[in-house]
């Protein structure tokens, strides 16, 4: 992400040092965690937020609220499993769920970073028994495309094109 991005709640910028403590309590979080594979170790999550602030080849956006600069969650656009596509995946902290910044986030993120990235299409994938996720996708306007097993549970691919 080269520019910030500016909603009408919602801060989108590039990951810096300065968020990893923000990253660390995010992917700490149990709940959080609890479609996401569940609990990782001290070294994979330091991994992981050297990763988000340093990779190339991955779109990543930390979500600020606008008015207090409060750590929302974090938006990523990567290379799919098969490694053809590419997938889009937020989490945001518990306490801000259900309160539609996930869907402002996206739908800024979305289209600017498609755009960068000069992409036509990206897929989702999320577990079938995450409701909230679910809605979210089909709010997004992207359509179920399959069913899988993967990670032990059952999950569903979402599409989006542009």
């Amino acid at each position: 992400m080269r520019k910030p991005l500016v909603t009408r709640r919602c801060l989108l910028s590039q990951p810096m040092h300065a968020d990893k403590s923000a990253l660390r309590g995010l992917f700490t979080n149990e709940q959080t965690r609890m479609f996401l594979g569940g609990k990782q170790s001290p070294a994979s999550i330091e991994i992981r937020c050297a990763k988000v602030i340093s990779e190339t080849g991955v779109y990543h956006a930390t979500v600020r609220s606008r008015r207090a600069n409060e750590f929302l969650g974090l938006l990523s656009l990567a290379p799919y499993h098969q490694g053809e596509d590419m997938e889009v995946s937020y989490e945001f902290l518990p306490k801000h769920w259900g309160q539609g910044y996930a869907e402002e986030a996206l739908n800024a993120f979305l289209p600017s970073a498609m755009q960068e990235l000069n992409l036509t299409s990206i897929l989702a994938e999320t577990q079938l028994q995450n409701s909230r996720s679910i809605r979210l996708l089909q709010k997004l306007g992207m359509q179920q495309t399959r069913q899988l097993e993967r990670f032990g549970e059952q999950q569903v691919v979402y599409r989006l094109d542009l």
